[in-house]
C-alpha cells in the first residue's frame, strides 16, 4: 500500500431489520457517517448489500479493510455468523471473494464494539455512580461491560501479555436467571410472582427462561405484565413497551416504579456474578436503557442494584472496591466500530512495515550466500542448506504480506 494513500475501512452494522454501511478514512476526526442503510429482507445475501452500496457510493479510494458488527451467534475466528435474525448470514470468505480489493475483514459481535468504544470515550460521555471516581482508567483495567437493550449484552475487556486490549465476547444474556433475594417480604412476594410468570410464559413457548428475559427492554415489559396481570401476553402487539413503562414510572405509576426496582435488582445480581466470575476491577453499564437519565436516577437513588451486587461470600470487601460507571452516550457501537477500524489500520501498517523489513533481511542473506559461493567453496554445501531455508521463509512471508 502506498504511503501517500490514506487507509480506509468499510464499516458495516448488521441489525435484525437494517444494515448500515459507511467508510472510515484514516485521520478522520468525526465518527463514520453511515450513508448507506438497507432493509435486510430486500436482499438475498450480505454481498448483495455491499454491492448495492458501492454502486450508489464511489469512495475516493476503495477500502482494503472491513469491520462488520453483527448481532447473533458469531464464530469470530472463522468469520461466520452461525445464527442470526436476518434472512442471510455474513461470511468473510465470501465477502473477500466477491470484493478482491478487500484484503482483510473482521466479523465482530455487535456488543463487543461497545466494549471497544471505552478506549476512546471522553469524560463527558459517561458518569461514575455509587461513588465511583472520574476519570476512569478504561485503557488498563479489567472491565465487565453490561448493556441492557433489545437483549442483554455482556463482554469483558482486559490487556493481554503484550499490553494490547482484548474484548472477550459472551452470550451471558442466555445464562440462567440469577438468584435474587430482596430485603422485605412484600418485594420478595412480588419477585416470586415475576419469576414464576416469566418461567411459565417461556415454558409455554417451549423455551427455557433466560437472563435477558428479565434484564432487557423485553424484560421490562415482562416484569410489568407479571406484576400487573400475572401473565405475559402471547401477542407481542399487546405488550406495553419499555419506553412507555419508563414514562409511566417517571409520572409515579406504582406498578411501573416497582418494575424498575425488580429490574435493577436483577441487573445488580447479573453484574455482580460477572465481576465475581472474571475478577474484574470495573463495571460499565451501557445500552439504550442505561442512557436514560430517569432510569439512571432510579438505579442510583435506590439500593436494589447494590443490595444484589455486593453480598458475595468471601468477596464482599472486594466487591465494595469495584468501580461502577454508566454511559450517557447512546451510539457506543458506532464509536466502537471506529476504534476497531483505527486498530485494524495500525496493525495493517505494522504488518506492511514488518514485511518490508523481513524482505530486506532475506535480500541480505541471498547476497551473503552468493558471496560465499564465489569465495568459499568449502562451505558451499552448508550455504545451500541456508538457501533452502531462506527460500522456505520467503515463500511463507509472501503468503502473509
Amino acid at each position: 500500500m502506498s504511503k501517500s494513500v490514506q487507509e480506509s475501512v468499510l464499516i458495516c452494522d448488521i441489525g435484525g431489520t437494517n444494515v448500515r454501511l459507511g467508510i472510515y478514512t484514516e485521520g478522520q476526526k468525526d465518527l463514520v457517517s453511515f450513508d448507506g442503510k438497507y432493509k435486510c429482507a430486500e436482499f438475498t445475501s450480505f454481498e448483495d448489500v455491499v454491492k448495492t452500496y458501492f454502486s450508489e457510493h464511489t469512495p475516493k479510494h476503495k477500502p482494503q479493510l472491513c469491520v462488520i458488527g453483527a448481532a447473533g451467534d458469531i464464530d469470530e475466528k472463522k468469520g461466520k455468523i452461525l445464527a442470526t435474525n436476518t434472512p442471510w448470514r455474513a461470511d468473510i470468505d465470501c465477502l473477500k471473494k466477491n470484493f478482491p480489493f478487500i484484503k482483510e475483514a473482521r466479523l465482530v459481535n455487535d456488543f463487543a464494539l461497545q466494549g471497544w468504544a471505552l478506549s476512546d470515550m471522553t469524560s463527558e460521555q459517561y458518569l461514575g455512580i455509587f461513588n465511583a471516581e472520574k476519570p476512569a482508567d478504561f485503557k488498563n483495567e479489567k472491565i465487565v461491560v453490561v448493556g441492557p437493550g433489545t437483549g442483554l449484552g455482556t463482554c469483558l475487556l482486559f490487556s493481554d501479555k503484550n499490553g494490547e486490549r482484548v474484548v472477550y465476547t459472551s452470550e451471558a444474556g442466555h445464562s440462567t436467571i440469577p438468584h435474587v433475594m430482596l430485603n422485605n417480604q412484600k418485594d420478595n412476594k412480588i419477585n416470586k410472582k415475576v419469576l414464576k410468570t416469566v418461567i411459565e410464559h417461556y415454558k409455554g413457548k417451549g423455551q427455557r427462561a433466560i437472563t435477558e428475559h428479565i434484564i432487557s427492554g423485553t424484560g421490562i415489559s415482562n416484569i410489568y405484565h407479571a406484576i400487573k396481570d400475572g401473565v405475559i401476553p402471547t401477542n407481542k402487539k399487546m405488550m406495553v413497551p419499555a419506553e412507555k413503562i419508563e414514562d409511566m414510572a417517571a409520572r409515579g405509576n406504582a406498578v411501573a416504579l416497582k418494575t424498575f426496582d425488580i429490574f435493577n435488582a436483577y441487573l445488580g445480581a447479573h453484574a455482580g456474578t460477572m465481576v465475581a466470575t472474571t475478577k474484574a476491577d470495573t463495571v460499565f453499564l451501557c445500552g439504550g436503557l442505561m442512557a436514560s437519565s430517569w432510569v439512571m436516577f432510579r438505579l442510583h437513588d435506590t439500593s436494589y442494584f447494590m443490595d444484589q451486587f455486593i453480598p458475595r461470600a468471601g468477596l464482599t470487601e472486594t466487591m465494595n472496591r469495584v468501580g461502577i460507571y454508566a454511559s450517557t452516550y447512546r451510539d457506543m457501537s458506532t464509536l466502537g466500530a471506529v476504534v476497531y477500524a483505527k486498530d485494524m489500520i495500525q496493525k495493517q501498517k505494522g504488518n506492511v512495515k514488518n514485511g518490508r523489513e523481513k524482505q530486506d533481511i532475506l535480500k541480505t542473506l541471498y547476497y551473503l550466500q552468493s558471496f560465499v559461493d564465489m569465495n568459499c567453496p568449502k562451505v558451499k554445501k552448508s550455504m545451500q542448506r541456508v538457501a533452502r531455508a531462506v527460500q522456505h521463509i520467503q515463500k511463507k512471508e509472501n503468503t502473509r504480506v
